[in-house]
Order: C-alpha cells, then structure tokens, then sequence
C-alpha cells in the first residue's frame, strides 16, 4: 500500500523542484550565451574566410557566404557539386596530387591556389585544408579554410613588372655607359700593321658590371709611351664615373700640357682629385695604379706606383716592381719619386689590377692569391706575347668554374722591341 506524503515531503519536492528550475534556467542562459558567441565568431568568420566542407570523394557539403560571394555561385550551385568546379586550368595537376594525398594522409596541407569564378575570371586563395578524422583516425570529411588574397598576388605581378621595367632600363644604362667607357679607352690591342705600333701589347679588361672602375690609357709621342693603369674606387657606374673623369685629367695634363714624366702627373693627378668636385666630398675620391713612362729611345722605363701592380718579365725570372702604400688622391704632401729601370729587348712588362688575384676559384673555391699569380705570370713570358691574352682567358675561365667574378680585372702586357725605334 502506498504511503501517503506528507505536508513536509509536500514541500522538501517543492523546493527541489525550484533548485532544478533555477538550474535549468542558468543553464538555459549558459547554451543562449553559447549560441550567440557561437553565432557572431560565425559571422565574424564568415565576413573574413571562405569556408567549405566536402565528402572524402570531393564533392562539396556546405560553402559559407563568403565562398559564394567570391565564386559568384549561388549555394545551391555549389552543393553536391565536386569542389573542382572551381578548378583552374592553370594551376598544375600536381599541385592537387600533393593536397590529396597530404589529407588523406591525416594531415593539413597549405597552398596558394588559384581558383575560377563563375564569370570566369581567376582569384587567388591561401588555403588550408585539412581532415575530420574519425574514432579509428580515418577521413571522413573535409574542410577547407581560404583567405582571398588576389589583392596581393595583383600587387605582386605589377611589382614584379615594375622591376623588369627598371632591370631593363638598368640595362640599357649600363649598356650606354659601357660604350662611352670603352670610347674613352684605347684599342684592347694595337694596329695589326706591325710598323704602326710603338709597341706589341695586350688588354685583358673584364669588368665585373659590364663597366668598370679598372682603367687604362697610353699615349704614343715621338718615340715614347705614356701609360697608366688604374683601380678606381667603386665599381660599375661609380667606378665608371671616376675612371671617366681621372682619363680625362690624364689626357689634358698629357696631350695639351705635354707633361710626361710620372712623378709630375702624380703630383698633378694627386691634386686634380681633390678639386674634381665643386663641394667637399664625405668620403675621399682615390685610385689605385702606375703610371709609367717608356722612353723606348733610351730602352729606359720610368714609373710610379701608387697601390698600383706591374712586374718585368726577364729571361724566365720576374721581378715585381715597386709600389707607394698610398694612392692617387691621398698622397697629402708625402713624398714621391719615380723609379728609373733600364730595359732589354725583348722584356715584358705586365700592369695589372688587384682583381685577377682576387677571383675566387679552384676545387676549394679560395682566391687565386698574389704568389700564385705572380708564379703564372713568370710562366707566362714564355709564350708569344700574341698568345698570352687569349691563353690568360683560358686559364681564368677553368680556375673560375661556375663561381661568380668577384671584382673587375685588368691586365695589361707589353714587349720591348728589339730593334729600337
């Protein structure tokens, strides 16, 4: 037989009663509170990302809002439609193999892509796709998250134009001012008429920019020569620019003034370097070189070098010639004297840059070195000065390899006739 409640059990099922309404209705609260943060990250999401889920087999299950404002395809277009509808024709197959087989793997691949719209037209995407794996840790959908970013690729196709643009005008100036360069130089080897030339002798100029801070210039006057063989400060157009003006300086003191001895033209060119500009500059203008005088009458050489490189080749030995540690444009009142050698026919004389033992090469990819160079030149003389040049080419192409050229090169060799002029 049932007990009948009492007023007390009455109440005690009232109360408890209200504690589980009250619990219900925070909770009620809890789960509206929920949906709604639920509902504005949605939308939040929405407003920024293009979001879509598909079967294992590709075919699309939900689009958002904002994949069917960019694709220009309404929802019921997209769904039940294989996610490839989106496909475009340039984007590479294996691109595709590589995310399938990425998310079929379990994991999470990442991408740009660019997709086709309806009309069309192409956007690009930065999309992440990834799986939703069961119990076992097998696929069983698909999601993928994608940020519009045609913005960016637009911008980065027109910089990339923008900088073909200017790599090409680059190239025409430096084109331009390789050929005023090369005009202001002498000829790279003398007249093939053997009476015409004061001198046999050879230029091995390779500039690292197609212009060069390494120079040269040589006047011929009533039996002698005038040389000088320079490394100007900078390289490309900069070092163009100085070796443009130093000649220009060399030619004025040489040919209108008529100075040829090298401790004048040093003094001259030390000063001229000074006053080139018409303000003062933050950094000095220098050059490093030699500037010689063969009085071929005579079979005497005159010569000063200022951080400049030149070496007599004699009878299978080779002397290096003497060099100030300062350059042109430093010389700041120091004292300088030019240096007198007597000569013999058949001599070599080489003037050359500190570039050609710079160059970086060989097996262990290390610098050719002062003493190697120095021990090739000795072997050098040997060959017929018509030769050197190209046999030179030949032996810095092999040290070199597939290395990039580290700095200008100029080397410059002459042979002391044998009979006098």
């Amino acid at each position: 037989m049932m007990q009948q409640a009492t007023t007390s059990d009455l109440i005690q099922l009232l109360h408890q009663l209200s504690q589980n309404l009250s619990q219900y209705e925070e909770l009620q609260e809890r789960i509206a509170a929920l949906e709604r943060e639920l509902r504005d990250r949605k939308a939040i999401l929405d407003q920024f990302a293009i979001i879509s889920e598909t079967d294992t087999r590709g075919v699309i299950t939900y689009a958002n809002p904002k994949f069917c404002e960019v694709s220009g395809y309404s929802l019921e277009e997209l769904i039940g439609r294989p996610h490839n509808i989106i496909r475009h024709p340039d984007m590479p197959k294996e691109v595709f193999k590589e995310l399938w087989d990425t998310i079929k793997a379990g994991k999470i691949w990442q991408g740009e892509v660019k997709n086709r719209r309806k009309d069309g037209s192409a956007y690009w995407v930065l999309a992440t796709v990834g799986p939703l794996l069961d119990a076992e840790g097998r696929p069983y959908r698909y999601v993928s998250m994608r940020i519009d970013i045609t913005r960016l690729k637009t911008l980065e196709a027109q910089l990339r134009e923008e900088r073909n643009r200017l790599a090409l005008e680059l190239q025409e100036n430096l084109h331009l001012a390789a050929t005023l360069q090369r005009a202001l130089l002498p000829p790279m080897k003398p007249p093939s008429d053997p009476q015409a030339a004061l001198v046999p002798y050879f230029v091995f100029w390779r500039p690292l920019h197609e212009v060069s801070g390494d120079f040269f210039w040589l006047h011929e006057t009533r039996g002698r020569l005038v040389l000088f063989v320079g490394d100007s400060m900078g390289h490309g157009v900069v070092g163009a620019l100085i070796s443009a003006l130093f000649i220009q300086e060399l030619r004025h003191l040489v040919v209108d003034q008529g100075l040829t001895a090298p401790e004048r033209l040093a003094e001259e060119l030390d000063l001229r370097l000074g006053q080139l500009f018409g303000r003062r500059l933050g950094m000095p203008i220098t050059v490093d070189g030699v500037v010689a005088l063969l009085d071929l009458p005579r079979y005497r050489l005159y010569y000063l070098a200022l951080r400049g490189r030149a070496a007599l080749a004699r009878g299978g030995t080779l002397l290096r010639l003497d060099s100030y540690p300062f350059s042109f444009g430093e010389l700041l009142g120091k004292a300088t004297t030019e240096v007198v050698v007597d000569l013999e026919p058949g001599d070599r004389l080489y003037f050359y840059t500190d570039g050609v033992a710079d160059q970086v090469g060989g097996p262990q990819g290390k610098r050719w070195g002062n003493r190697a160079w120095l021990e090739y030149l000795r072997d050098l003389q040997n060959l017929p000065l018509s030769a050197q040049h190209e046999t030179l080419a030949e032996t810095l192409r092999a040290w070199q390899g597939d290395l990039a050229q580290s700095d200008d090169i100029l080397v410059v060799g002459l042979e002391i006739p044998a009979q006098k002029p």
